[in-house]
């Protein structure tokens, strides 16, 4: 695209492949700016060298990287429906525990927007996160239905799906700066409170400056179905509020959790985050069905191959298997999720 224009082509000369909210050729660039930031990041426990040079790149390009939520990369048009408004009219997409217990901690105001309160018989208008991995509560099969429910209003048939946000970019900004890849003139704590507002505006939740000093922690997660014994502590410490004089790894897991909640609801780079830096602290599976091949400690790390491609080609199979380092299962770690310290 940047040859393009450079050869004298027209801004709006794209407007017939606008299907990510892309109608001029910069915009294609920042998309790919931005992406290439994102990239930069995921790299950045692996190969460093690799990653200040993408990051540097995607940052010091003439046309930048999206930076607000009118550019937010997402997928319409005519005959588009959404997804996860598709899921959800199976009646299975609730709030999870994690989510339930930052959100509810933090007083965040997106809470209302992501989810509906629960229905549940004394604790309606809460908001209640069901556990991962657990069972329907005995003698009563439907009990997790009276829990809080994604928000269909917020997610319709005709909603864009976000794939990336200017939200994020604010985020991964603040991470290269934290991490000092960052060539432009800005510091952490000025992208992340710029991806905290970002994100407030896209969901239409107001001003976030009281939010950003706030010192809220993440609640402890009652567990309501399974009765006393059963409660879960809280593992997430961090707040809102940014401090300029706590160590890069407790800056970071503000930045990433704060990431996280932003990425709502695309949960595969939330996923993917997570994975990468251990941040946010997620409470642990219920129930472990894997036989053994997925540690309860660090969860999931991947899907499997397509048992279906395994058998068209099991040669290259093979070599997928000898690539990915591991065992074919969920609990081999790719290969920039390395497990260990983020700097």
């Amino acid at each position: 695209m940047d040859t393009y224009l450079k050869e004298g082509g027209k801004e709006d000369g794209v407007k017939s492949i606008n299907m990510c909210n892309c109608p001029t050729a910069s915009r294609w660039i920042k998309f790919a700016n931005s992406l290439r930031l994102r990239l930069a990041m995921r790299v950045s426990n692996v190969d460093k060298t690799l990653a200040t040079s993408e990051a540097r790149k995607a940052l010091e390009n003439s046309y930048g990287v999206i930076e607000s939520s009118d550019e937010n990369i997402q997928i319409s048009g005519k005959g588009y429906q959404n997804p996860l408004a598709g899921v959800a009219g199976w009646g299975e997409t609730y709030m999870g525990a994690t989510i339930a217990s930052v959100l509810n901690g933090y007083e965040d105001p997106r809470i209302s927007i992501y989810y509906n309160p629960a229905t549940l018989a004394e604790h309606t208008e809460e908001y209640l996160g069901v556990p991962q991995g657990v069972y329907a509560k005995d003698g009563d099969p439907n009990y997790y239905q009276s829990y809080s429910f994604i928000n269909t209003q917020t997610i319709t048939a005709s909603t864009p799906a976000v794939l990336l946000t200017a939200a994020e970019t604010w985020f991964l900004r603040a991470e290269a700066s934290l991490r000092g890849i960052n060539p432009k003139n800005e510091s952490a704590k000025q992208c992340y409170e710029t991806g905290v507002q970002t994100s407030f505006s896209q969901w239409g939740a107001g001003d976030a400056s009281l939010y950003l000093t706030s010192k809220g922690k993440p609640t402890d997660y009652i567990n309501y179905a399974a009765g006393p014994g059963k409660d879960m502590k809280a593992l997430i410490t961090t707040t809102p509020n940014f401090d300029d004089a706590a160590n890069q790894e407790e800056q970071l897991e503000k930045i990433i959790t704060q990431k996280w909640i932003a990425c709502w609801p695309e949960g595969m780079e939330a996923w993917a985050e997570q994975r990468r830096t251990g941040y946010p602290k997620l409470f642990k599976v219920q129930t472990n069905n894997s036989n053994g091949t997925i540690d309860t400690d660090i969860m999931i790390r991947r899907l499997p191959f397509s048992q279906d491609d395994a058998k068209k080609d099991p040669e290259q199979y093979k070599n997928l298997c000898t690539a990915l380092g591991g065992a074919d299962n969920g609990g081999t770690r790719l290969w920039w999720d390395t497990g260990k310290n983020n700097f």
